[in-house]
């Protein structure tokens, strides 16, 4: 016990950062796979859809409740009381938290339960049998966010202590835990053996943490903790990290809505997911990886008044973001059949789940650099202690989503239109965060590094841009799957169509850094430094 005490407080900051990309990274892969498996089994069959239509609805209550924003709230109020008051009011404070969070998760859970088959009816428009289905999987999925919200609770303790391998491992776990009900219960259950895998995942996502909490001397019991005035702190700096939250799901689940209301939208529905999911790897391993590490410097930074370091990290962080998404953005795009073919047409998965599917990745794929680098801006108010600019925001971003994606439903635009709504809504949030963010830090967009890193990863993109259009034109004569159109048999094609990728990826991403390096860019001569002293090492 002392030795493994002892190895965590010599644990530098840099290797619990690499623990938290790791366990990003991990998470994706296995999101991945688990789409993968699903992919193969449903196709974009419209149970399929009543499942994520679900899944959108529920998913709001959990992040409204609990979900990043009570760990963000209960995280630093935590580590004051331990420190200031000891172990065991710190987790009278933790068993409060619960007991609240918990109340609340059940007398929301049991309103939704009796409200599933109206809010339904009232948010997608399906037939009888898919709003039926889906107001029996909300039912089902209740059980979710009570098991989510006790294990984002554990997190937020056990990140709290520095300890966040368990941490980072249950996202994962999660994942793995709904990849197993596809693959042992769908085949006896269809589709409710997938919504009992989630069911299975969330448990295993508040399991495999306990371990951790034992270790902490976990002592916790119900309690409304009367008298504890940190419990109204923590409450007072939820407030608005709610709300920020609740917009982020609200203008998912508006778009998801709106697709339901078009021809076969259920259907449309599962492609539009399998779009979104796609988007988010990039997001999740370069954005939310990088923004989550420099979040506590963010606040450290701010703590001790060294603005001029917290403007230099804030623009170092969002030009790395940028230049590793925006041509993450051209690829998606213009390589979007292959990698949707490649990832996922086997089985159920036909062209019609194909069409499904590409056509919303072109729409989401121009909101991923917006939607990347809002993350960090969104940190950078949240560690300065200005909340609600981000949220107000937010709730702007969810109103334009929904206006302009309305328009578009009612001047007959398809699910490309409905993407491209809610990326014309994310780019508008990005531009007025960098504006208000510039008036709260005047000077911090003057940098002229930050806009010459800028200009290399523009041109340096189009110049990708070009390279990826000429390499798939000139390979469509003799690889005709390359085409939306084109005929895929995945058996004998898979082969050469995973060699084509990686040998295009490969050639596009030497390119890329190639040009940007030449530019100029600085994160691209960091990246090649990095790769001649790895090949030096491999040498010798």
């Amino acid at each position: 016990m002392q030795l493994s005490r002892l190895s965590r407080q010599v644990r530098s900051p840099l290797f619990n950062s690499l623990i938290v990309i790791g366990g990003a990274l991990l998470s994706r892969i296995t999101g991945l796979a688990r789409d993968v498996v699903i992919s193969a089994q449903f196709g974009t069959d419209a149970d399929l859809g009543a499942y994520y239509a679900a899944f959108r609805v529920t998913d709001l209550l959990y992040m409204v409740i609990i979900g990043g924003a009570l760990g963000s709230s209960f995280i630093p109020v935590f580590i004051q009381v331990w420190q200031r008051d000891g172990s065991e009011r710190a987790w009278h404070l933790a068993s409060a938290v619960v007991t609240w969070a918990l109340a609340l998760l059940v007398l929301a859970s049991a309103l939704l339960w009796v409200l599933a088959p109206q809010l339904t009816i009232w948010f997608f428009d399906a037939t009888e049998t898919n709003i039926a289905l889906t107001a029996r999987i909300i039912r089902l999925f209740l059980l979710s966010p009570l098991l989510l919200g006790l294990g984002g609770l554990a997190m937020a303790a056990l990140n709290a202590q520095d300890r966040f391998t368990l941490p980072a491992l249950a996202p994962a776990i999660y994942n793995l835990g709904i990849i197993g009900g596809a693959i042992f219960l769908v085949p006896f259950l269809d589709i409710w053996g997938l919504a009992w895998g989630v069911i299975i995942g969330a448990g295993l996502y508040l399991l495999v943490q306990l371990p951790g909490l034992w270790d902490m001397g976990m002592r916790l019991h119900l309690t409304l903790g009367r008298g504890m005035v940190e419990l109204k702190t923590i409450a007072q700096q939820m407030t608005p990290r709610v709300f920020g939250q609740a917009a982020a799901q609200i203008s998912l689940l508006v778009t998801a809505a709106l697709t339901t209301w078009l021809t076969l939208g259920f259907e449309r529905l599962a492609g539009l997911n399998y779009a979104y999911q796609l988007m988010l790897l990039p997001y999740g391993v370069f954005s939310l990886s990088l923004s989550t590490v420099a979040y506590p410097r963010l606040a450290r930074l701010i703590a001790e008044n060294r603005h001029a370091e917290l403007d230099a990290s804030v623009r170092n962080t969002l030009s790395i973001i940028l230049f590793l998404t925006i041509p993450a953005t051209v690829a998606l795009m213009i390589l979007a059949v292959p990698l949707v073919r490649l990832l996922y047409q086997r089985f159920a998965f036909d062209q019609t789940s194909l069409r499904y599917t590409v056509m919303p990745l072109l729409g989401y794929a121009t909101a991923l650099p917006a939607f990347a680098a809002a993350e960090i801006l969104i940190r950078a108010f949240y560690a300065m202690q200005q909340t609600w600019t981000p949220v107000l925001i937010g709730l702007l971003q969810v109103t334009l989503n929904l206006g302009v994606g309305t328009l578009a439903l009612l001047s007959g635009g398809g699910v490309v239109a409905l993407t491209l709504a809610f990326s014309l809504a994310t780019n508008v949030e990005l531009l007025l965060l960098l504006i208000m963010l510039g008036r709260r830090r005047p000077g911090i967009w003057g940098e002229r590094t930050l806009w010459r890193s800028l200009g290399a990863t523009v041109v340096a993109t189009g110049g990708l841009a070009l390279l990826l259009w000429a390499i798939r034109r000139f390979s469509l004569p003799w690889l005709p799957f390359l085409a939306l159109n084109g005929s895929y048999a995945w058996r004998q094609d898979m082969l050469l169509l995973l060699v084509w990728v990686a040998v295009v990826g490969g050639v596009g991403s030497l390119g890329y850094l190639g040009i940007a390096a030449a530019l100029g860019s600085r994160e691209a001569r960091e990246v090649g430094a990095r790769l001649r002293t790895r090949l030096r090492l491999g040498r010798g």
